[in-house]
């Protein structure tokens, strides 16, 4: 199913990127292509059964500092 989804993507982003390319919009495409490649990055370690960090373990170790500001301040 993971393959499925690769190729698909693949083949929307070929599509997209040419029209991008006739318009000359090449921030676009490079924006694309780092997110296309993150998004192949994270599908083929998936595919190879490598085990992904969460989320949110990243977002609690960004904002558990603020928060714990926040509680300081207000309390």
């Amino acid at each position: 199913m993971l393959y499925v989804i690769l190729v698909g993507s693949f083949v929307a982003m070929v599509i997209e990127f040419r029209a991008l390319k006739e318009k000359h919009y090449i921030r676009e495409i490079v924006c694309g292509m780092v997110l296309f490649a993150v998004g192949v990055i994270l599908n083929v370690l998936r595919i190879a059964h490598i085990e992904l960090p969460s989320p949110l373990v990243g977002i609690r170790m960004l904002f558990q500092p603020l928060s714990e500001f926040i509680t300081t301040i207000l309390s």
